[in-house]
């Protein structure tokens, strides 16, 4: 063999052994592609089932808050009818229950001088009757001469 067969036939088993590692480097890369393919699926099925249920949350959380809007706006109305109709029976009733307490008071007040007068003339009435009997006049309840 000279020396040229010989170089070409270490250039020959170095290109075969380049060759099995690239075909063996080409079938890892093959496996590692169809895993992360597989995996790319899976991540897409499963961002697409979460985004699926992410929209029909999004729809219940819609359909809840115009439940809620719907509550607000009556409640709303309620509170403008209950004020309409707490300030229409304020002005209805405040007029005669002012009046009606301006005659309590007076009534209070009038009893009130009535009642003092009366005790005042009860007390005059012992000091009147104890002097006409001291003087030797007739008592009370007793006729003159």
């Amino acid at each position: 063999m000279t020396l040229v067969e010989v170089a070409a036939l270490i250039v020959t088993l170095a290109v075969v052994v380049a060759a099995v590692f690239l075909i063996t480097a080409v079938n890892n890369l093959n496996r590692s592609l169809a895993k992360l393919e597989d995996t790319a699926n899976q991540l897409r099925d499963e961002g697409m089932a979460a985004f699926r249920e992410l929209r029909q949350l999004v729809a219940d959380a819609d359909a809840e808050l115009d439940k809620v809007d719907l509550v607000l706006d009556r409640a709303d109305q309620a509170t403008t009818h209950i004020s309409e109709t707490s300030r229409r029976t304020h002005e209805a009733v405040q007029d005669p229950v002012i009046r009606g307490l301006a005659v309590a008071s007076g009534t209070s007040r009038v009893a009130r001088a009535w009642l003092w007068g009366r005790r005042r003339r009860n007390r005059r009435e012992p000091e009147l009757t104890a002097g006409v009997a001291g003087d030797g006049g007739p008592a009370a309840g007793e006729l003159g001469p």
